[in-house]
């Protein structure tokens, strides 16, 4: 990718206002982490305001607290006051909820940097490639391009961001690339089991508990090729959880012999979403897309309110059904 662009724009303003997706994971937060340092060495102004708290096994990634929660109050006129707006890892407004007309209609600079297929058209901006497997490693390479040093905690905030979007490695769009940037960071003294530790292994008994019933709800479509799961709010309630405790949950449906898709089935407050994992060559970004979703080819979400879990469940498996059988045509 051709970084000039990103690098003028940069150096020719003074303040940014950076923000990404709801329900931030590792690779969302490292990245605003990253990049919001690479600001501040700078010796610019740099906020963060995300619509959704920060997880807490992802709080160690900002141990100044500098993200912010979105209130509308105190933060709207924000989006009219920075010079630039910075969305990373997300390509479509509605990934950021409330907060998306006051990005659309700021007449501030837009800058987007992301790695999901898809994107929408809000900014001229537009820095977008699937080939990454994380935004953490754009962002890895823009500093690079810049020829800022990588310091400890830019390493670690990209680090997390680029290990737990490649599933630790393992995921087919990791390369030689890859890894060779994670040397890089290495050299700066971080402690890769430490990292894996606070975001993989501080979970609490009432995750076990959470994740155990979430695995007894567990269905298998006719073909015995889509394993789906089922989270509701009474369920987090009995286990005094939240959304935050189900990271990595429906990949639990791929370590099962046959299962080519995944899902798992979240209540919302307004609604519902799913999450959406597959094996090989099954793009579920696509599935996910049908329904005003999105991601990647082999993780992918949608998000749909006003309605219950029980008035899709069904359509959104036999269209996966579909979609397999069209695969094996």
């Amino acid at each position: 990718m051709d970084f000039s662009k990103i690098i003028q724009i940069i150096n020719s303003n003074d303040s940014f206002l950076i923000t990404t997706h709801v329900n931030p994971d590792a690779d969302a937060i490292g990245s605003e982490m990253g990049f919001y340092y690479l600001i501040r060495k700078l010796n610019k102004s740099a906020k963060i305001i995300n619509y959704s708290k920060i997880p807490y096994y992802l709080e160690f990634l900002d141990p100044d607290n500098v993200i912010e929660k979105f209130d509308a109050v105190s933060h709207s006129k924000l989006f009219d006051e920075a010079d630039v707006l910075v969305a990373l890892d997300f390509q479509q407004l509605s990934r950021i909820s409330e907060m998306q007309d006051l990005f659309r209609n700021s007449s501030k600079i837009k800058l987007c940097i992301d790695h999901h297929e898809f994107p929408e058209n809000f900014t001229e901006n537009l820095f977008v490639d699937p080939s990454y497997a994380s935004t953490g490693e754009m962002v890895f390479d823009l500093i690079s391009e810049m020829k800022i040093d990588f310091d400890f905690q830019i390493a670690e905030s990209l680090y997390a961001a680029i290990m737990t979007d490649t599933g630790s490695f393992r995921y087919d769009r990791t390369t030689s690339e890859t890894h060779l940037r994670i040397a890089k960071l290495l050299e700066t003294g971080i402690n890769p089991n430490q990292i894996y530790k606070e975001i993989y292994d501080q979970g609490s008994l009432g995750k076990l508990n959470l994740l155990g019933s979430s695995l007894l709800s567990m269905k298998f479509d006719k073909s015995n090729q889509i394993a789906y799961m089922k989270i509701t709010k009474d369920d987090l309630m009995k286990t005094n959880t939240s959304v935050e405790d189900t990271e990595g949950f429906v990949n639990y449906c791929l370590t099962i012999k046959g299962i080519k898709v995944g899902l798992l089935f979240f209540e919302t407050e307004t609604g519902f979403k799913a999450s959406l994992r597959s094996v090989g060559k099954i793009p579920v970004n696509r599935i996910a897309a049908e329904y005003g979703g999105g991601g990647h080819m082999n993780a992918a979400g949608l998000r749909i309110d006003v309605a219950k879990i029980e008035d899709y469940e069904e359509k959104i498996i036999d269209r996966i059904s579909q979609y397999l059988k069209g695969m094996e045509v």
